[in-house]
């Protein structure tokens, strides 16, 4: 992968610092998965998730999402370096309406860029970024979504606002990161995505010994930090197989 030298928290130098990167998720990711499905990587950085997931599955669609301008480039290198054919690249965010918002970047750690400054650090730069809705978007390209991942640094309740009618009639599984430190930034809780879940049928879930298990609320004790949302009826077979036991 081609990645950003000023960089000290990318992804690869955590796979050669610690052999893996959230190892435990994404193996419970390929059990999700099937080939041939589309998968949306919102938030996808250099695009480490979005390699990965393409490697695995090459009849897989993927489609990444990045909307700072350094990253994507980055991004878009990684894609071409690869020659990874089953995934489309594009420059913008979601959020819950088409608009224009500023991202807060800093050079040392990419991955926490976000629409509010949650790193604090001296070195942010701010950067003008498009954003629109997911639901305008699967609908203008004519997709059926069936996985989504989403680390967006606690904007993720904006970005599921913006994608209920997709929500409702795709019904994807959702991986996605949930951090209270970032959502307090954006003035929420985790626990209102929870609710928003569950009033579409979805229950939520941490991995816990490569099995599922259901979370129905965060609280201080919570130490995971990425979480899977299932929908109660359409991947019943899914919970049957991976709940533990």
């Amino acid at each position: 992968m081609v990645c950003d030298p000023n960089d000290q928290r990318m992804v690869p130098l955590e796979v050669l610092n610690f052999a893996a990167y959230e190892q435990t998720d994404f193996d419970l990711v390929s059990r999700l998965l099937e080939d041939g499905q589309t998968v949306l990587d919102i938030g996808a950085n250099i695009g480490w998730y979005s390699l990965q997931i393409a490697a695995a599955f090459p009849s897989v669609k993927v489609l990444a999402f990045e909307p700072i301008p350094n990253t994507y480039n980055y991004l878009k290198q990684n894609v071409e370096l690869n020659n990874a054919a089953n995934i489309t690249i594009h420059n913008f965010g979601f959020w819950n309406k088409a608009d224009t918002l500023t991202f807060y970047f800093y050079p040392e750690g990419s991955g926490n860029a976000s629409a509010v400054n949650v790193s604090e650090k001296e070195s942010v730069e701010e950067i003008q970024c498009p954003v629109t809705r997911l639901d305008d978007f699967v609908i203008e390209s004519n997709l059926h979504v069936d996985f989504i991942k989403c680390d967006v640094e606690g904007a993720e309740k904006f970005v599921f606002e913006g994608a209920v009618e997709m929500l409702h009639r795709d019904k994807p599984i959702v991986y996605t990161e949930m951090l209270r430190k970032w959502a307090a930034k954006f003035d929420y809780h985790p626990n209102q995505i929870i609710k928003f879940f569950a009033e579409i049928g979805y229950l939520c879930y941490v991995v816990n010994d490569g099995f599922l298990q259901e979370l129905k609320t965060m609280d201080d004790t919570t130490i995971q930090t990425n979480f899977f949302f299932l929908h109660t009826l359409n991947h019943r077979q899914k919970i049957k197989a991976m709940l533990r036991p």
